[in-house]
């Protein structure tokens, strides 16, 4: 049998098969290729003379029964119109409003639909107040029939770029059109770093905006290229999660049995296809995981070399390796620092066990550590050149600095940083900013409620004719709920073997799955901001470890009883297939793809489950 680093040819083939398989998956209804470009703004006054309003009459050539309008808001900015609605240009009257001023609602590269009711009208006239700034890319009438009408005429200040991209848009409107949820943040602040402007978002560090940015800058300014990088991502974590489970239990069946789980789980699926930063955070933090077990592995065969076995192996390399990714992790999310506090455990943990020195390894760590800085400071080179004042620190500012830390160790109100803001002075404000957040939410949940999932994450909605299409953000029933059993008997399991003392290189490994687990969820404790359920999905690698170790031990268990054994076996092959039977029937409200109102009431298991 051919291998490749003790991975055999039909091992590669399979796991490819299954990477594959969530590519399609993933990519169907991802986003379109295209969105309006040819936009209609106010002119730079915000009106096209001294007129107080703008008028645009749209002819539909017919009278026709008008249900609702859809907008393309091209940027941030506010637009602000009335519409009136009739049977000639002279008998009109107020059929809908809108305006979603900035102040209250953010909008970018996203469709807003207005209501109208299904009104009898042939001309359709927007009245567009002097407030309006916001670029219009496209509209979209639809009948009660829900058909799209296209107009047959259109007058008024440039009006035509209403409706000259009609071909880019189908029916039924869902995600795949434009931006929703988050990525209204983190795409708008994408195509600023690519332009060099001030970015919009600056409440997590940069990098997973730029890793947006890439695939913008690769695919294109639509939710295809903003999001593809996400999937492929997401993708990696399969492979790589193979070979992860295959390394810790010294099984490819295990190896496969994790990456199962992690294809068919909802919320590894769902923050793929959103263009946030939370994806390749989840990416990092596997691979720093990864190669610290490397490193372990490699130290545990290091000392076996000493005692006349194993091979030679540079565990330095891999520990190195590993804080990098913390790094990486780090320079997207903050939080990535729960994962480098469960590293900085595990290591005097494996050493002690070890009977090794740990001075060598904390100088690793600290030359990580600053390799990590430099790659921090790194993504924020595009920021720097977005606008005069930009520099890495102002040392003019130390007393200023020094009044911060006052201000906040006496728990008065702490300053915020005069602009421009410095890079330095930028994670100040991010620190403020995530310290003093006081926003609510309606689908924020407490860290408790996450491995229940009481309470998932409502992120898109529309609704079209008897269908809605609708994304929400959880995690697989049956891998979510079956890891609290798991991981209670893994913390079980080290107890017990803490208490008789034996077992203690297997008992690693439970500590290897269960401490990062733990250190990546109850920090959540002491934060009293605002939290949301794909908070928790840093730690759903080791709920799927330590769900693969009592699968993979039911399986290879001797229960001394053929018909025993058949029983566990078919309860192993039952909990995976059903895995993947929950996807199948979830998939419509992970990925937005139009459904039956009556089939979304029905995958409403809970009362908390709002979808």
């Amino acid at each position: 049998m051919y291998r490749i680093k003790g991975i055999n040819w039909w091992e590669i083939g399979a796991i490819t098969a299954l990477t594959i398989l969530f590519l399609a998956c993933a990519t169907i209804n991802l986003g379109s290729f295209a969105i309006p470009s040819s936009a209609w703004q106010p002119s730079p006054i915000g009106i096209p003379s001294s007129e107080e309003e703008t008028h645009l009459v749209f002819d539909l050539g017919s009278v026709q029964q008008v249900k609702e309008i859809y907008l393309f808001l091209g940027d941030e900015k506010r637009t602000n119109l009335k519409v009136y609605g009739g049977t000639t240009p002279d008998n009109v009257e107020l059929i809908a409003s809108y305006d979603n001023d900035p102040a209250r609602h953010v909008h970018f590269c996203s469709w807003e639909r207005i209501s109208v009711g299904n009104k009898s009208c042939r001309f359709i006239t927007f009245v567009v107040g002097n407030e309006s700034e916001g670029k219009i890319g496209e509209l979209v009438f639809v009948s009660a029939a829900n058909k799209k009408i296209v107009p047959v005429a259109v007058t008024g200040f440039d009006a035509q770029r209403f409706v000259d991209e009609q071909d880019l848009i189908q029916l039924p409107i869902t995600q795949k059109y434009g931006a929703y949820f988050d990525e209204m943040y983190f795409v708008r602040t994408a195509q600023q770093h690519l332009k060099l402007e001030e970015p919009y978002e600056w409440t997590h560090p940069p990098l997973g905006k730029l890793i947006i940015a890439l695939g913008i800058l690769m695919f294109g300014m639509n939710p295809f290229g903003w999001r593809i990088l996400g999937v492929l991502a997401a993708a990696a974590m399969i492979p790589l999660l193979f070979i992860f489970g295959k390394r810790i239990f010294k099984s490819s069946v295990a190896g496969f049995i994790a990456a199962g789980l992690m294809t068919f789980d909802f919320m590894h699926f769902s923050l793929a296809r959103l263009a946030t930063g939370e994806i390749y955070l989840l990416l990092f933090s596997l691979l720093m995981f990864y190669f610290a077990f490397e490193y372990f592995s490699a130290r545990q065969a290091e000392g076996e070399q000493e005692s006349g076995g194993g091979g030679k192996r540079k565990p330095e390399t891999s520990l190195l390796i590993s804080m990098l990714f913390f790094g990486l992790g780090f320079a997207v999310k903050w939080i990535a620092v729960f994962g480098l506090i469960a590293l900085v455990i595990l290591v005097p943990v494996h050493n002690r066990r070890a009977r090794r020195p740990i001075l060598s390894d904390v100088k690793i760590i600290g030359a990580g550590l600053f390799a990590s800085a430099a790659l921090y400071i790194a993504t924020y080179i595009p920021y720097m050149f977005s606008g005069g004042g930009h520099a890495l620190i102002d040392i003019h500012r130390v007393p200023l600095y020094l009044q911060y830390l006052s201000e906040y160790l006496s728990g008065g109100t702490v300053s915020p940083p005069p602009t421009p803001l410095t890079v330095f002075d930028l994670q100040l404000t991010m620190f403020g900013y995530h310290a003093g957040i006081t926003a609510t939410h309606p689908f924020s949940s407490p860290w408790w409620s996450w491995p229940l999932m009481l309470k998932p994450l409502w992120m898109y909605t529309n609704s079209f004719d008897s269908t809605v299409s609708t994304i929400v953000l959880m995690g697989n029933p049956a891998l979510w709920w079956g890891s609290i059993p798991a991981l209670i008997g893994v913390g079980a399991t080290v107890v017990t073997r803490l208490l008789k003392k034996t077992g203690a290189g297997y008992n690693f490994v439970f500590l290897f799955m269960l401490i990062p687990f733990l250190i990546q969820w109850l920090p959540y404790t002491l934060i009293t901001r605002v939290l949301f359920i794909y908070h928790f999905a840093s730690t759903v690698p080791f709920m799927i470890l330590a769900v693969t170790y009592w699968l993979h031990l039911a399986l290879t268990w001797d229960w001394s009883s053929p018909r025993r054994t058949l029983l566990f076996k078919s309860l192993v092959v039952g909990f995976l297939v059903l895995n993947v039977v929950l996807f199948i029937l979830f998939y419509p409200v992970l990925s937005g793809y139009p459904i039956s109102y009556a089939y979304k009431e029905w995958l409403r298991w809970l009362s908390g489950w709002t979808f």
